[in-house]
């Protein structure tokens, strides 16, 4: 297979919030699938295209192009309410999906008292930070053997008992805050309802992208969260609850790991976090609101305010090695405009003064580290540069640290919200896929 007709993975490098869809739909064009595999409605992919906004919350983001033909394979959970109003947004906005989307007829719902269980988990004392949004409790569902997947939906007459194990399940956590509840009957009413347009997208995805790779399609693999939340390899256990690291489009997805030729990491040029959980990166003065303000850093999908800090360069090393990366893309280089210095984590110094670049295995572990920033002299503008030879000397010394700090070449900078802001390095995978 040539590099033209690579199929392509985007991951998350950091805790996400990267910039995944602005990469992804930059380069939807340039292939004929664009899978989602993993996560539920707690991601977000923000689209800006002619200076407007389109936030993507399960739809893949190749969703803006006619000519790309959509998966949602079976490492998602979805909530169908949600689905629903997103394809109703999209079509209001002139991109109808009918013909061009599959979901996986093995692929989970979330259902009213997963949300439930995660609302009540995240009302107490042991918070994790979550959305509040179902996706744990039904991943958990899923383990338990107490799910219920899309192809259900073809078969109503049992669909109450299917809902039932993990229904009742719920209502024993609960005790009396089960109350609220609404009945197993109306849940299911509900859910037929809410399903009913969308019964003609399921059917079996890993059928259809097998036989997409056999005949040549490329495929683009879209990840959603990042390594850093991924529930094996992330900051344990202020994590997601899939993985989304490399492995987890393996299982998303159905097909063999032969399928996938190149892998694309994401990261933001500085770092943010949202919700509770380690992060030695974060400032709490004057530059981390800077970052925050002028990045527009809060949540796409909640509204909440991201917290900030430099470019942690160990856990972006530790992302890469787990994931194979093989060229990064650098998001939002342009926010760092207009400050005087600007900070690289190369490492964190441990309660006794050692430096290390290994990340801890305990939440309990992070708490003694200090990163160790090494400072560097800010630039004027980078806004709008579309080549990576008119960036002033002083980003291009910046992005040269962060590289070797990294150990991973540059393939893209963004260095604006909009698609036409940013540019391909010359010499990179990227270049003949995008010629």
């Amino acid at each position: 297979m040539s590099l033209v007709r690579t199929n392509l993975a985007i991951l998350g490098l950091q805790w996400g919030d990267e910039g995944k869809g602005k990469v992804v739909d930059l380069l939807s064009p340039h292939f004929h699938q664009v899978v989602r595999f993993q996560g539920g409605n707690n991601a977000g992919h923000t689209v800006v295209v002619d200076g407007q906004s389109i936030a993507l919350h399960q739809v893949p983001s190749g969703a803006l192009h006619p000519g790309c033909f959509l998966v949602v394979g079976n490492g998602v959970v979805l909530n169908l309410d949600v689905f629903q109003q997103e394809l109703d947004r999209l079509k209001a906005r002139g991109f109808d999906l009918t013909g061009r989307l599959m979901l996986s007829d093995r692929a989970h719902i979330i259902l009213p008292h997963h949300i439930a269980l995660d609302l009540w988990r995240e009302g107490g004392a042991n918070k994790i930070g979550t959305t509040g949004r179902g996706i744990g409790p039904a991943y958990e569902m899923k383990a338990g053997r107490m799910g219920v997947r899309l192809g259900d939906l073809l078969h109503p007459d049992t669909l109450a008992e299917r809902i039932g194990h993990g229904y009742e399940e719920v209502r024993l956590r609960l005790g009396a805050g089960a109350a609220d509840l609404p009945t197993l009957d109306a849940i299911v009413e509900g859910l037929l309802r809410t399903a009913k347009p969308l019964l003609p997208f399921i059917g079996d995805t890993q059928t259809h992208l097998v036989t997409a790779w056999e005949r040549g399609d490329r495929i683009l693999f879209e990840g959603a969260q990042a390594a850093l939340l991924d529930i094996d390899h992330g900051t344990y256990p202020f994590v997601t609850s899939s993985n989304c690291s490399l492995g987890g489009l393996f299982t998303g997805t159905g097909l063999s790991p032969k399928a996938l030729d190149k892998i694309l990491g994401i990261a933001k040029a500085y770092t943010t976090r949202v919700g509770s959980g380690p992060f030695p990166a974060e400032m709490h003065d004057a530059i981390g609101e800077r970052l925050r303000q002028v990045g527009k850093e809060f949540g796409t999908t909640t509204g909440r305010p991201r917290r900030c800090g430099w470019f942690d360069a160990p856990i972006t090393a530790h992302a890469c090695r787990t994931n194979g990366v093989d060229g990064l893309a650098i998001m939002k280089l342009d926010v760092l405009d207009g400050l005087d210095e600007v900070g690289l984590i190369v490492g964190y110094r441990t309660g006794e003064g050692t430096l290390t670049t290994k990340l801890p295995s305990c939440a309990a572990d992070w708490k003694e580290l200090k990163p160790e920033v090494k400072m560097f002299k800010g630039w004027a503008s980078t806004r709008g540069v579309t080549r990576h030879g008119e960036l002033p000397a002083e980003a291009h010394a910046y992005l040269e640290a962060l590289v070797e700090s990294v150990e991973v070449p540059i393939a893209y900078l963004s260095t604006g919200p909009d698609r036409q802001e940013g540019c391909i390095y010359p010499g990179t995978f990227l270049e003949p896929l995008l010629a």
